[in-house]
């Protein structure tokens, strides 16, 4: 039996007022935090049967910065559709996340409470606590259909947002890698396909529908297929026009069917984008404006006051609160955010102080945690070298006002702490997550945080993000450095960060991948274990081992080190399956076994778990078994001729030898030399008709 050798995993870890402020903002502030955690009541404006036949459309964009879509007052922005809704609608200019991550940040939307009130402090590892109430629970309750439609796997059910939803779709199977092997998300166009198909059979009651549109995310494409060279400096801003194309897909279906005038739609950014402000090139780990200022578009034809612009300061868990009143559904749940429907209706309101925290260096790197407070004059962030700002003359936040205005600084400072203490923390709703899910976020700017103080557990206090953020972007630089064959400049760079930051463990594994690279595997082993000397507990340092030793074909060190992963995090999914390819290989196949379901387990949608696993189990005669993981794979890599070779061999096994020479006929138009196809389809002929 011919059979395919093993797809390898190869996972890698790694922004003269004053006195005004003295006697304006603090009164303000001060009021604005009296109504924290308060049960609103509402003024009726509708009675309860018209109320609830008004539809919800719940847009959120990815990624998406204010200061990047043209109601925004961006000449460069290609978003129409946006445009007119701003005219339509209220735009609200000082609209700020709790969280630049996309799970936390999703979460306060849908709950109307900031992370420490709902307990979803990162992606990842965090799980939304059925116990807490949801936007999708009190419409479900009033009689609405809710259907979310998900563009990536960071939002994936597990996470818990999909509950009181009758429909959440978050399959990526038709969807496509996005920058890496192991993350997967939708384009905005399959996710309104999604959505229109669901509507069209919502007819008979009201529905909440959500769409999460992933485009902005990074890395960029630009679509040059639609827009030819006029992105071609400034890709994200492809990205957004691209989404707003498909918003207005979604609009001109709903007007077709005469059901846009009466729904009310929200659209709103999860969080922005750095692009290089305050050393930051993506999001997660700083709290400036460039990732917490996010578009806040609202439009409903029966109260709101078109074009009206809201320049007060609102955050995103002010959602829900505003969608309840102006459906009249009763909020029976104490939760941070505050209703901004007289903004809505054109009237003033007060501006709202925005709480958001970033925690992200801590749990990956254990750098100092951030929190902060923002207005739409003034912010406070603290952490190890704390920061204050003038937003008014300073929305760059260049200039950091906390020595010289340390008065004023250290006022804002205790309205941060009052702020967070009077909120009732929710210390559930942890998932246990794979250390394959994390490289899956890491792959794509995302790493994942606890909550904790910006000192350690001896007092000493914690490397501000600032300070390590140069060191942070130099190991991203190195690894694009031996993308483009660069090794020795990758090498120098990473020599000189583990030097300066010894306790960086990304740097020593990225200078043992570009000694490999080098084909110098024993100073990369040298370096992997100097990792595991600093940090004993580091499965990305045995597991660069492992992997090493595997490719010398040294299993015996290869299943040690991989098991030494696995016993450290059992969930670490791609050591499970290295390590099962390392037992096959040993001959040790029941071990193998356990150990790529495991992985499996934790990564159903791993192309090279599945596939590796086919290997096994035609290797124990269980073709129609290999058959099912083959297939599940080929959804996730439709034109790999490799895995279609498998399905071939699989089939003649099963003795479906029509079927296996299609399978052969098609790796063959995919790549005509593949190794062995030729011979297998002229096998499979003389199998369907015997040559005499």
């Amino acid at each position: 039996m011919v059979s395919e050798p093993l797809l390898t995993t190869t996972v890698h870890s790694a922004t003269p007022g004053i006195l005004m402020f003295s006697l304006k903002l603090r009164w303000a502030i001060a009021a604005a935090i009296v109504t924290v955690l308060t049960v609103v009541g509402f003024a009726t404006y509708f009675g309860q049967s018209e109320a609830t036949q008004r539809n919800v459309l719940l847009i959120t964009l990815d990624t998406t910065r204010a200061d990047h879509v043209g109601c925004y007052g961006y000449e460069q922005a290609m978003t129409p559709v946006l445009d007119q809704l701003s005219r339509d609608g209220v735009t609200f200019e000082n609209a700020f996340t709790t969280m630049p991550l996309t799970l936390p940040a999703h979460t306060s939307i849908l709950t109307g409470r900031y992370p420490p009130e709902n307990g979803v402090h990162q992606n990842g590892s965090a799980k939304l606590d059925e116990s807490i109430p949801t936007l999708t629970r009190y419409l479900g309750k009033a009689g609405y259909s809710t259907a979310a439609f998900i563009a990536s796997m960071v939002l994936y059910s597990k996470h818990g947002l999909n509950q009181a939803f009758d429909v959440y779709d978050d399959e990526m199977a038709g969807g496509r890698r996005h920058g890496s092997e192991t993350h997967l998300m939708r384009d905005g166009n399959q996710v309104v396909d999604s959505a229109i198909k669901w509507l069209d059979g919502q007819q008979e009651k009201p529905f909440f529908c959500w769409v999460h549109f992933y485009d902005p995310h990074a890395p960029f494409e630009g679509h040059a297929e639609l827009f030819g060279d006029r992105f071609r400096d400034q890709p994200y801003d492809g990205d957004i026009a691209f989404a707003d194309i498909h918003i207005g897909r979604l609009f001109d279906h709903l007007k077709s069917q005469g059901r846009y005038e009466n729904t009310l739609i929200v659209v709103v950014g999860d969080h922005g984008e750095g692009f290089g402000e305050h050393e930051e090139a993506e999001h997660g780990f700083m709290l400036y404006n460039s990732t917490l200022r996010v578009p806040l578009i609202v439009s409903a034809a029966d109260i709101t006051r078109p074009g009206y612009r809201v320049s007060e300061s609102v955050s995103v868990v002010d959602i829900l609160p505003t969608v309840l009143e102006y459906l009249n559904i009763p909020l029976t749940d104490s939760i941070g955010g505050e209703s901004v429907m007289a903004a809505l209706q054109g009237r003033p309101i007060q501006s709202h102080t925005c709480y958001a925290e970033s925690e992200a260096g801590l749990a990956s790197f254990g750098w100092a945690p951030l929190t902060c407070l923002t207005t739409e004059s003034w912010k406070f962030i603290d952490t190890t070298r704390s920061e204050f700002y003038d937003l008014n003359s300073d929305p760059g936040e260049l200039h950091n006002l906390v020595d010289t205005q340390s008065d004023d600084a250290e006022e804002m400072h205790r309205m941060l702490v009052d702020r967070r203490e009077q909120m009732i923390d929710f210390t559930g709703g942890q998932l246990e997550v794979s250390e394959a899910d994390r490289k899956k976020l890491a792959s794509i700017g995302y790493v994942s945080g606890g909550v904790a103080s910006a000192s350690s557990s001896s007092g000493e206090a914690l490397p501000d993000v600032k300070e390590m953020m140069p060191h942070y972007n130099n190991e991203v630089d190195a690894r694009k450095l031996i993308a483009s064959g660069k090794i020795q400049e990758a090498i120098d760079l990473m020599t000189m960060v583990s030097r300066e930051a010894p306790s960086f463990i990304p740097a020593r594994l990225t200078l043992g991948s570009a000694l490999e690279a080098a084909n110098r595997p024993a100073e990369a082993a040298d370096v992997y274990n100097e990792a595991i000397r600093v940090r004993p507990d580091s499965a990305d340092s045995h597991f660069a081992i492992g992997k090493l030793a595997a490719a010398q074909g040294d299993m015996a060190t290869a299943v040690t080190h991989y098991s030494k992963v696995v016993e450290i995090d059992p969930n670490y999914a791609s050591a499970h399956f290295n390590l099962g390819s390392a037992l096959f290989a040993s001959g040790d196949l029941d071990a193998a076994k356990i150990h790529y379901e495991k992985g499996l387990e934790e990564f159903p949608d791993s192309v090279v778990g599945q596939f590796n696993f086919s290997v096994l189990l035609l290797h124990q005669n269980e073709p129609a078994q290999a058959i099912e993981h083959l297939n599940r794979a080929l959804l996730f890599s439709p034109d790999n001729p490799q895995i279609i070779f498998q399905q071939g061999v699989a089939e003649a096994a099963l003795g479906n030898f029509a079927l296996a020479s299609t399978r052969f006929q098609a790796v063959l138009r995919l790549n005509p030399p593949y190794p062995g196809a030729a011979e297998k389809l002229e096998e499979m002929k003389n199998k369907i008709s015997p040559q005499p």
